[in-house]
């Protein structure tokens, strides 16, 4: 077995997309603390491999990819909990769909795992 990607589309609840952007570029900003964030997740067995916005209000779509043994449910557990993208705003609605990497042919990126 090896590692699953997954394909996220990110919702952002009525009223939350100005304060998940402020929040975001706050994390992203020098000393934010997002490279730590992304050292911690990549540690825990998740990678976030694309980040694609289509506007200030949504939907924003993601390709992550989990370590080997990380189940569906694990990772869904993680992308709306405290490590995962909402900064603690319950902001987004995110609907994680597995990459059937049989069908495409290949892996959407290189493993990271």
């Amino acid at each position: 077995m090896a590692s699953t990607f997954f394909h996220v589309q990110h919702e952002f609840r009525h009223g939350k997309a100005q304060d998940w952007w402020a929040a975001a570029q706050a994390a992203m900003a020098p000393g934010g603390g997002w490279d730590d964030a992304v050292v911690k997740n990549l540690e825990a067995g998740f990678f976030n491999h694309s980040f694609c916005p289509t506007s200030a209000e949504g939907p924003i779509f993601c390709i992550w990819e989990v370590r080997e043994g990380i189940t569906s449910e694990q990772f869904q557990d993680f992308i709306d909990g405290p490590m995962g993208v909402n900064f603690g705003l319950a902001a987004m609605m995110n609907i994680c769909k597995a990459v059937n990497v049989e069908l495409a042919g290949n892996t959407p990126y290189p493993r990271k795992f």
